[in-house]
């Protein structure tokens, strides 16, 4: 069977995310942006980022995406982009810099979001085939869950783990995997596709800049 999770001391790269997660929360906690009628059914992620660019130099507020869902549109799975194609979203003017700033020291690294799974809500299963073909691996960094009666899972595989504050999961998002947040609480998590092998630049361009 493949591997599904991976030991995160595998990875030291991500040991300053981890040791700075209350940072990070706290910058998150801090943010107050809107959800956008922008949505991810049926779309790549080059499709989407294109759709932020167009949506905020036509007048748009930058904020939170829809995700996708059984019934199409979901607004209980939400995401706020902050590097994109390995560039950081210049629309986020300032908000998350310590954490940008952590995450450009950091090589490989693809994509990173904040992602909301509300409560009582279930991701269906759903694989991404295209990671294992360009070796992209995935990172969920905990960064709120339900303190008490805490159940929010990952699934990769048939194998869960649990969303615990502070922890990092390391998975391959090419195997099929599903999250599930049956909590009273908000799961608020760090996501980040990186380059398994290490071997390219962190991110240092900001999105419309030469």
């Amino acid at each position: 069977m493949p591997l599904g999770f991976h030991d995160e001391q595998n990875f030291p790269q991500f040991t300053s995310l981890r040791d700075n997660w209350t940072k990070i929360r706290d910058e998150t906690d801090e943010l107050d942006l809107p959800l956008t009628p922008i949505h991810r059914v049926g779309k790549t992620h080059k499709e989407v980022f294109k759709e932020i660019g167009d949506y905020v130099q036509g007048g748009g507020e930058y904020g939170w995406l829809k995700g996708w869902g059984l019934n199409g549109i979901n607004e209980d799975w939400i995401q706020l982009v902050l590097v994109a194609e390995s560039n950081p979203i210049r629309f986020l003017n300032g908000k998350m810099a310590y954490t940008l700033s952590l995450l450009n020291r950091i090589p490989g690294v693809k994509v990173a979001a904040l992602v909301r799974l509300k409560s009582n809500t279930f991701l269906p299963t759903h694989c991404h085939k295209e990671l294992a073909a360009k070796g992209i691996l995935q990172l969920h960094l905990t960064l709120d869950a339900a303190s008490e009666h805490n159940y929010a899972y990952l699934n990769v595989e048939g194998e869960f783990r649990q969303h615990v504050p502070g922890q990092t999961l390391i998975f391959d998002g090419s195997l099929a995997h599903f999250a599930i947040n049956a909590s009273q609480k908000d799961r608020t998590i760090l996501y980040v596709e990186f380059q398994r092998d290490k071997g390219e630049s962190g991110v240092n361009v900001e999105i419309g800049k030469p």
